[in-house]
């Protein structure tokens, strides 16, 4: 059985009859007549279609179904459904099949999501796209992050408020900087055992080639004198280089198999378009996960949107974000980089509030990135600006095509000339996309230590905002500040910045987000990460006795 059996059956039954001619066959899966014919032949062979050839002039050739195929066809799905993987099945709602058997296929498939408790305890999920990289240091989506921090550990932990230990048990001021002491007994899920010398790798891969190199500037290198030992030069002072390397991009990774192999309560098993699947780790520096697997399938948004609209989600979070939905000005490819009158016309152009009111996950208007600091910041006085036209970009989702279509209708009673196109999440930071831009619509969500998120979004080349200000000289030089400042005194230091931001008209946040994230009831209390995902080390599946 394959995709194209299934949707010329469908076209047969949409015509109401059991006969189509081949050459109908061959409009109807786009294929050669000469691949189809082949099909036909092992068709033919499985005692499911008959095929007479036609003879002479106006007698074409037919294909016929068997009178009993659509029995044979829910059978073969129920029987192919037992041995199939997810990922497979997966596959099958992309046929073209007839709506019943559709609906059946379905069924099946939501059936298997959530726990499965076999010869060991898996938690299947469905997602709507392809995950990006693990590497820790290409990650820039929160769902890439929070997987990450599953499989990788770093030396440090942040969990909100404090610093904890975590593969460094302590750490000590010195001349040069600081010296941290490694847990001993800590093995890579290749079963190599983790010492200094592969924490000195990671830090120095990040230091050369991380994507946020001013966030980790004050380290000037790092050494191991002993196997157990690493030493960081710096001038840095110890809350801030703690800080440091407990975000994300210090994770440790294995020399070889970066973004593969860490020492988290999960290895990574399998990654590719259709499926990521995780593994729990007997070894690990954390307790070991009650899961024995996690497991994540690529499925339409279409499959996803029915499923999330199933009764038994009845667990509901509402996760407020730090961070926000904002515009952003193309101030390297566009003209106006060099038009701040136009660019001030567009920012008094834009009504948040009336953007807010779309409803959803709108929480509030933006008027910087935190939002509980969130405050009006005086607009310039309006000055002669050009009405050139304007190219907007958003994401294809239906929410950031919403407030697209909004914003765009502002600026055309603003007396601007508007033209929306989409681009996609993995291609937002490309020349190609920028090129085209003008505007881009975009968002920022700062989960993971707020303060050093905020200096990452302006700072790091993952960041669209990073990206487009990198050659804002006042702001960078007001970003050299915070390694001047104590730490208690930033919050102080990022509303200068959000100002500064707002005032120069470089960025225009829109809207903060209080996201709604539905659960099936069969996950309980689900305990939920600084990323808004749940925390899968945490998840368990009461045994049946």
């Amino acid at each position: 059985m394959n995709a194209k059996l299934v949707a010329i059956y469908r076209y047969a039954l949409q015509a109401d009859k059991m006969d189509v001619t081949l050459r109908q066959a061959v409009e109807v899966v786009g294929y050669s007549e000469k691949q189809v014919k082949r099909d036909i032949k092992a068709w033919e062979a499985m005692g499911w279609v008959t095929y007479q050839a036609g003879k002479g002039r106006g007698h074409e050739s037919m294909l016929r179904f068997q009178s009993d195929f659509d029995e044979t066809l829910q059978a073969w799905v129920v029987t192919s459904f037992s041995e199939a993987t997810m990922a497979q099945a997966a596959k099958w709602l992309e046929w073209d099949w007839p709506p019943a058997l559709r609906e059946l296929i379905q069924a099946r498939i939501w059936n298997r999501f959530g726990f499965e408790q076999t010869e060991e305890d898996r938690f299947i999920f469905p997602r709507t796209r392809t995950l990006e990289s693990l590497d820790p240091l290409d990650i820039h989506i929160a769902m890439e992050a929070s997987l990450s921090r599953h499989v990788f550990d770093r030396l440090f932990e942040w969990d909100g408020t404090t610093v904890q230990p975590s593969l460094a048990h302590h750490m000590e001021e010195t001349p040069f900087g600081f010296r941290c002491y490694i847990r001993k007994g800590i093995t890579f899920h290749n079963g190599m055992t983790l010492t200094g010398k592969d924490v000195v790798y990671s830090l120095s891969r990040l230091l050369a080639r991380g994507k946020q190199v001013w966030l980790f500037a004050p380290i000037d290198r790092v050494d191991s004198p002993a196997p157990y030992v690493v030493d960081l030069y710096t001038k840095a002072h110890r809350a801030y280089i703690e800080r440091l390397l407990a975000q994300t991009p210090a994770s440790i990774t294995y020399e070889g198999a970066e973004g593969i192999v860490g020492t988290g309560p999960f290895k990574l098993e399998k990654q590719s378009d259709d499926v990521v699947r995780l593994r729990a780790f007997e070894r690990g520096l954390r307790p070991r996960p009650s899961l024995d697997v996690v497991e994540f399938v690529t499925f339409s948004e279409a499959d996803h949107a029915k499923w999330s609209a199933r009764d038994d989600h009845s667990v509901v979070k509402w996760i407020a974000e730090a961070g926000a939905r904002y515009l952003m000005f193309n101030l390297q490819h566009s003209w106006l980089k060099e038009d701040m009158a136009t660019r001030r016309a567009i920012q008094r152009a834009i009504d948040k509030q009336a953007v807010v009111d779309l409803g959803g996950e709108r929480h509030q208007v933006a008027h910087g990135f935190f939002p509980e600091t969130s405050r009006p910041i005086p607009l310039a006085e309006p000055s002669e600006s050009s009405k050139r036209p304007l190219r907007l970009l958003h994401l294809p989702f239906d929410v950031a095509t919403e407030d697209a279509a909004l914003v765009a209708s502002q600026l055309r009673a603003a007396g601007f000339t508007v033209e929306t196109e989409t681009y996609a999440l993995s291609c937002l930071l490309q020349e190609e996309t920028l090129r085209r831009a003008d505007l881009i619509l975009c968002g920022e969500m700062m989960s993971e230590d707020l303060d050093l998120a905020f200096l990452a979004f302006l700072t790091s080349e993952l960041s669209l905002v990073g990206k487009l200000v990198a050659h804002e000289t006042d702001l960078r030089t007001m970003m050299d500040r915070y390694r001047q400042t104590d730490m208690s005194a930033w919050p102080m230091l990022h509303r200068e910045v959000e100002r500064y931001l707002t005032e120069a008209a470089l960025v225009i946040p829109l809207y903060h987000v209080e996201r709604e994230r539905s659960f099936p009831s069969f996950l309980g209390d689900v305990p939920v990460d600084i990323f808004g995902h749940p925390r899968y080390d945490q998840l368990w599946i009461r045994p049946s006795v």
